[in-house]
């Protein structure tokens, strides 16, 4: 792996957030239910309030660990928008903006390699209909996820993957789904509060078959916007 740059820490103060404009749901006091809900802590309550807010967290991505066939599915996703990193490394900045947009709460997360290099993976985090929580990725590449506490630490557990091929009135239920074996594998994501404004983020993927593709950990805390 490539040593990314010392990393800086962020400041400590958060910037004035906005609240949502749109009429999207972030919901997930509904999605995990109110015992589940007040059993998080208050941060995280707060980063996922049921009115979205707009906020930037700095921080540092200790590892960004890939398999090689990881890399390959992250560089083949570059065709689609980027779902994930293609890179792996230790240390590396990183930039997270949350902020509401039409559909729900996006999500972007910024690499910033050592040698200069950035790259953006976005998605947005939206409430079906059903109260389903859906990860929308680039490509209309979506993933359903299962959302619950455990011990204080929200989790998001991908339930599969599918392209969603709706148009319109025509066909706005169309999907087409991944085969298990075909798809990078069970996305697993962590948001753990670290106390006094920080918290981890930790993803893991793991392909039935050929194990772990993917793994990323690093702390982060609300700040000013950087440069």
């Amino acid at each position: 792996m490539t040593q990314a740059t010392t990393y800086t820490p962020p400041l400590t103060h958060p910037r004035e957030r906005d609240s949502a404009r749109s009429g999207a749901r972030h919901g997930l006091r509904d999605v995990l239910g109110a015992e589940a809900w007040n059993r998080l802590p208050e941060a995280v309550r707060d980063r996922f309030a049921d009115t979205a807010a707009t906020a930037t967290y700095a921080g540092a991505f200790e590892i960004v660990r890939a398999s090689l066939l990881g890399r390959m599915f992250a560089w083949l996703g570059r065709l689609f928008g980027t779902p994930v990193a293609p890179r792996a490394g230790l240390n590396v900045e990183a930039l997270v903006r949350v902020h509401p947009d039409a559909q729900g709460v996006a999500w972007d997360r910024e690499y910033r390699w050592a040698d200069g290099a950035r790259h953006v993976v976005r998605s947005t985090k939206v409430v079906d209909e059903h109260g389903m929580l859906i990860e929308k990725l680039p490509a209309r590449l979506c993933m359903p996820l299962d959302t619950f506490e455990d011990g204080g630490v929200l989790h998001f557990v991908s339930r599969g993957y599918y392209f969603d091929l709706g148009f319109g009135d025509l066909a706005p239920r169309l999907r087409l789904w991944l085969p298990r074996l075909l798809s990078p594998g069970v996305t697993h994501v962590e948001h753990i509060d670290l106390d006094h404004g920080w918290f981890r983020f930790t993803m893991t993927v793991t392909h039935p078959l050929l194990g772990e593709m993917f793994f990323q950990t690093g702390r982060f805390c609300a700040c000013e916007e950087l440069p």
